[in-house]
């Protein structure tokens, strides 16, 4: 349990010790300068890991410029080396200030007598060509090198001239009439054509260009008749029609008209390929005729192979919802393909019909969609039942291409769930175990859009589940922890009966211990904290480390405090003391979480969801403690009197409204978390940033209603804000059908349609403060009974985005602060890099970066000053947004610290995604710099030595001193 544990939590975090760069740098350095060519090739080929460690300009400009002298000097294997440093390490180029230099020692050997130096300094060009492409003299040497007679010299200008094409406007119009001089000429191998025609995708810079190489892709196909110029010449086509897309529909009509004329089958499956990367590209672009067009290929080609791709080709246009703009006809071949190939004995072509239909149903492109959707279910139907007892690999990919079919006509229409979810769950039983995870997978789908549809069919989940580990003899495997996953999504806010629960826990008694934590996650996250609180208590003690033992006791606190929640009455009256203990339960969780937490996992967004949830049970609570004071202690008989001699009625309640408005506080409290929770998650998942939303649209909901009951109270009339702003929840919202957001949202509903009710109808204030101090406390029990259940990103990353910072001036190593005289600036140098984990932008990707930066003065200086003045400023805030490129990003501030005396200043970074929603992700970083004045330091010396020199003559002459006293 502790070494599995333990290496999926610690997964994604590297122990490696820090080096300096300095330090790196100089041992490579040295290395390079040795005498052996192995240990200088070793140096060699460190630098792309010091560069992806070290992304900083300066390290890495130092660094070119060292290995570019190696380059200029070394022998051709050096330079292979140096060759690979600038292939692999192509994303730091641009942070190269010394771009000219660097030119100038690799572009001098293009001189050389040997040929294969000048082939790989071409090759090293063009590897950087990023950075040079307007550099002119490379340009006339790459056009020279084309014609040269050494064949592994023109290789390497090929594939400079392919690079700076694809980076220089100007390069490419230049070498666009070379390249069709070439292919034209005689004198040309066959070779070298093939190898040019690839160069022309990259004219894409400007229409003219565009249009020549368009022409002379067109005449090579037109004098040209071999099969690989054919192919070549389209797929250039191809590529250079989707970077340029007013060409798109010539270009489809070109391919069709290639598909059906040429009858060599290897140029039809380029064609067909080709399309279907236009279709990805552009579906939007493309016409109903087009797609007739290729239904009736699919129709009379006899190839299974072409006919598979011409299915494929209609999927990704139809797959797109730009379909539903066509005008598809009711006798369209497109529907015809589907109902002559869904059964056909070829699997791939059966599954690819069976796509396309589901797509034609899905976005409803004919008029009779409803017999559309009920032949794609009878077909998903059937080729599950044809699928889940093969356990060949590749029926197992059509299978999933079936199930996610399924998932997709699921969307939305619950007779057709119930239908599917009775097949698969039917299916669990019989099915072997490789089949049978997707089936979970898929039936785990259609719950979560539907979650109505695996409660009937839990009982048939369950005897899978017995059936599974009965058969079973080794330990339980990840399909009975999708079992269970089932049974817990079922049975979501509801308590499991004893029966499920004692079969889950049998299941848990074979697993082994990652299984039983997975299985407890599962359980956390559907709202089964029994199970989970069982299975943890028996985890905590069987690890070796001592992070993870808090880490689990923490959540089986968590459970706890959940568990205690459930346990209330039905008629709530024993709500206030649950509310208690589970409070109590989950600061012993906060806390236990706090020891949970290392450098390297600090486990922010649990703790402080955990203190979210805390906050808000402790704001219910005051809220009931209040509701039961008012019932318990009516207002006094003087109120009574003293409302009656001023004429204000709402005297009477006062008491009342400032407890209500202590909790209204504590509310507000709750929602500001919850915002600082929700804009610090840049990597959870959606379903987790809803989580924290509901929390909070909780916490506006109570404060909406405390407000409309304080105006109620104090002036006789609601506040119509607060009502519009409860009722705008209500709508905006409810549209969302997942299981465990809708218990919360039906709990606001319900508020919303009681305070409508009450106010209007009932005019007597005493009546009316009794029956919404009522609303308040069933609002309270309804929103601790519907609560959320633990999100995803509370115990999973699937996104990692990290964002480092680098501040210079740095403090010395002993911390000093900065000396800096007052009567200047401090020129604040930012630099940073985004660093992203194993599946960049899952979710979001980082557009810009926001750098604010905060001056405070923490210790004045004793000594006066005359030069400042009295209200000068002590704090200073500024922020820039810059935009980071290869992931790397820098800017400067120029700070005042015009107040004498120590200040720190406080440097936070936050992003902004792709939608312009800020995030603040940290990190923060602080400087202290010591204002000081030249003036007073120059008094101060001279007074010392003033001082001084008196002391001395005292010294010297202690007699006279005496006498003149005397």
């Amino acid at each position: 349990m502790a070494s599995s544990l333990a290496s999926r939590q610690l997964a994604s975090v590297s122990f490696e010790q820090e080096q300096d760069a300095n330090s790196a740098l100089t041992e490579l350095d040295k290395a390079l300068r040795s005498g052996q060519i192995g240990i200088q090739c070793e140096a060699v080929v460190k630098f792309p890991r010091l560069f992806e460690k070290y992304p900083f300009p300066i390290l890495i400009n130092s660094a070119i410029l060292k290995i570019a002298d190696l380059f200029r000097g070394g022998n051709n294997f050096i330079r292979l080396c140096v060759l690979r440093v600038t292939q692999q390490s192509e994303k730091h180029l641009d942070k190269i200030f010394s771009v000219d230099e660097f030119t100038r020692r690799i572009f001098g050997v293009i001189h050389s007598n040997d040929p294969v130096a000048r082939a790989v300094t071409l090759r090293t060009l063009g590897s950087v060509a990023s950075i040079i492409s307007e550099k002119k003299n490379v340009h006339h040497s790459i056009i020279l090198c084309l014609d040269s007679h050494n064949p592994v010299e023109v290789e390497a200008a090929i594939f400079a001239a392919e690079r700076f094409s694809e980076k220089s406007k100007t390069f490419a119009a230049n070498v666009c009439s070379k390249i069709g001089i070439m292919i034209a000429g005689l004198s040309t191998p066959t070779e070298m054509k093939l190898r040019l025609i690839p160069i022309l995708q990259h004219m894409h810079h400007d229409t003219e260009t565009a249009a020549k190489a368009i022409e002379l892709c067109q005449t090579v196909l037109r004098n040209f008749s071999d099969k690989k110029f054919i192919t070549l010449s389209l797929q250039t086509l191809t590529r250079l029609t989707i970077k340029s897309l007013p060409n798109l529909q010539d270009h489809v009509v070109r391919l069709l008209a290639f598909l059906n004329s040429d009858p060599r089958s290897g140029v039809k499956a380029v064609c067909l390929d080709n399309l279907r990367l236009l279709a990805q590209r552009a579906a939007y672009l493309w016409t109903a005729q087009h797609l007739e067009e290729l239904a009736k290929f699919a129709l009379q080609t006899s190839s299974s192979v072409l006919k598979v791709k011409s299915l494929r080709v209609l999927n990704a246009v139809c797959g797109n919802i730009a379909v539903s703009l066509l005008s598809l006809q009711p006798d369209t071949c497109v529907l015809q393909v589907c109902r002559e190939f869904c059964y056909d004995p070829g699997v791939d072509l059966a599954v690819q019909s069976i796509q396309l239909l589901t797509h034609l149903a899905k976005f409803k492109c004919l008029e009779s969609t409803s017999d559309l959707t009920a032949e794609a279910v009878g077909t998903i139907q059937a080729y599950v039942i044809l699928l889940a007892n093969d356990t060949d690999k590749k029926n197992l990919l059509y299978l999933k291409i079936v199930l996610k079919c399924a998932v997709d006509i699921c969307a939305g229409n619950t007779d057709i769930c119930d239908k599917i979810v009775h097949t698969l769950t039917s299916l669990l039983g019989v099915s072997d175990e490789v089949s049978q995870l997707p089936l979970c997978e898929c039936l785990a789908a259609i719950g979560s859009q539907c979650p109505t549809a695996l409660d009937t069919v839990a009982p048939l989940i369950l005897a899978s589940l017995v059936t599974t580990i009965s058969q079973s003899s080794r330990e339980v495997s990840q399909v009975q922890v999708h079992m269970c996953t089932l049974l817990f999504q079922a049975g979501c806010q509801k308590p499991m009966s004893a029966t499920i629960h004692g079969q889950v826990m049998a299941c848990i008694s074979q697993a082994n211990h990652w299984i039983a934590y997975k299985v407890a996650r599962q359980a956390m996250r559907y709202c089964q904290y029994q199970v989970a609180h069982d299975i943890l208590k028996t985890l905590n003690l069987k690890v070796v480390t001592e992070h993870i033992h808090y880490w689990l006791l923490a959540l089986q606190h968590a459970c706890a405090a959940e568990n205690s929640l459930k346990q209330a009455k039905a008629d709530n009256s024993d709500l206030a003391s649950c509310i208690i203990d589970a409070i109590e339960m989950y600061v012993k969780s906060h806390v236990t979480l706090k020891a949970a937490s290392t450098p390297t996992i600090p486990l922010d967004f649990a703790c402080s969801y955990v203190n979210l949830r805390m906050h808000l049970l402790q704001a219910h609570h005051l809220l009931l403690l209040s509701c039961s004071s008012f019932s318990a202690k009516p207002p006094p008989a003087i109120s009574i009197a003293l409302a009656a001699t001023n004429g204000q009625e709402g005297t009477r309640w006062a008491q009342v409204v400032q407890q209500l408005e202590k909790c209204l506080k504590e509310y507000k409290n709750a929602s500001l978390l919850a915002t600082n929770l929700y804009k610090s998650a840049f990597d959870a998942d959606p379903a987790s940033l809803l989580n924290i939303n509901l929390i909070q649209q909780c916490c506006n909901c109570m404060k909406s209603v405390i407000s409309t009951i304080i105006s109620t109270i104090q002036t006789g009339q609601s506040n119509l804000g607060e009502r519009q702003f409860l009722t705008s929840k209500k709508n905006s919202t409810s549209s969302l059908s997942m299981s465990s957001t809708s218990g919360t949202l039906n709990v606001m509903q319900e508020i919303s349609s009681a305070l409508d009710k009450l106010l209007p109808d009932t005019n007597s204030s005493a009546i009316i403060s009794y029956k919404l101090m009522d609303i308040l406390s069933w609002s309270v029990a309804g929103f601790v009974h519907a609560s959320p259940s633990f999100p995803r990103f509370f115990f999973q990353t699937l996104q990692n985005t990290v964002v480092k910072l680098a501040v210079s001036p740095q403090q010395s190593a002993n911390q000093e602060p900065i000396l800096l005289r007052a009567d200047t600036h401090l020129s604040l140098k930012v630099e940073g890099v985004v660093q992203r984990g194993e599946r960049p932008a899952l979710f979001r990707k980082v557009s810009s970066v926001i750098i604010s930066v905060t001056t405070a003065l923490i210790s004045r200086s004793t000594v006066p000053s005359t030069n400042i003045k009295v209200n000068e400023s002590v704090s200073v805030h500024l922020t820039q947004t810059v935009q980071p490129h290869n992931d790397y990003f820098s800017t400067s501030f120029v700070l005042p610290f015009s107040v004498l005396g120590i200040h720190v200043a406080k440097v936070e970074a936050g992003v902004i995604d792709e939608n312009g929603v800020f995030w603040n992700t940290g990190p923060c970083t602080s400087v202290t710099v010591k204002s000081y004045d030249d003036n007073i330091q120059r008094q101060q010396q001279i007074r010392a030595r003033a001082q001084q020199q008196s002391t001395s003559s005292l010294q010297a002459h202690p007699g006279s001193h005496a006498n003149s006293s005397s």
